[in-house]
């Protein structure tokens, strides 16, 4: 069983440096699917994440309000909608999977060591 007085300063396990707009499952599933793509468009986000089309498009609507994701028509069809990571998105889902990492990383050789 993990004491917090047995802790030391090398291992700090934090979450600290995670984006906490992340963390909810239905974005996190979002990110996921976005990272490897371009884009993904919005019928296949509801089939990846299994949310309504109403609480999909709330998350989305986060998402696009903090500059994480763009959405746009696809050229195709002008009622379908694509969604993608933006620039700026792009790297902080990337740091975002690092840090998680990084924490994944220190706790797993805390333990290891105990």
């Amino acid at each position: 069983m993990f004491d917090a007085s047995d802790s030391a300063p090398e291992a700090d396990i934090t979450a600290s440096k995670l984006n906490p707009l992340f963390h909810e499952p239905v974005r996190l599933a979002v990110l996921s699917a976005l990272a490897p793509s371009r884009y993904v468009e919005f019928s296949m986000l509801m089939q990846l994440t299994g949310a309504s089309k109403s609480a999909l498009s709330k998350h989305l609507s986060a998402l696009a309000d903090a500059g994480v994701i763009e959405v746009s028509q696809a050229p195709a069809d002008k009622r379908a909608r694509r969604v993608a990571l933006s620039v700026q998105g792009r790297s902080d889902f990337g740091s975002y999977i690092t840090n998680l990492e990084r924490i994944v990383r220190q706790a797993r050789q805390y333990t290891d060591h105990r």
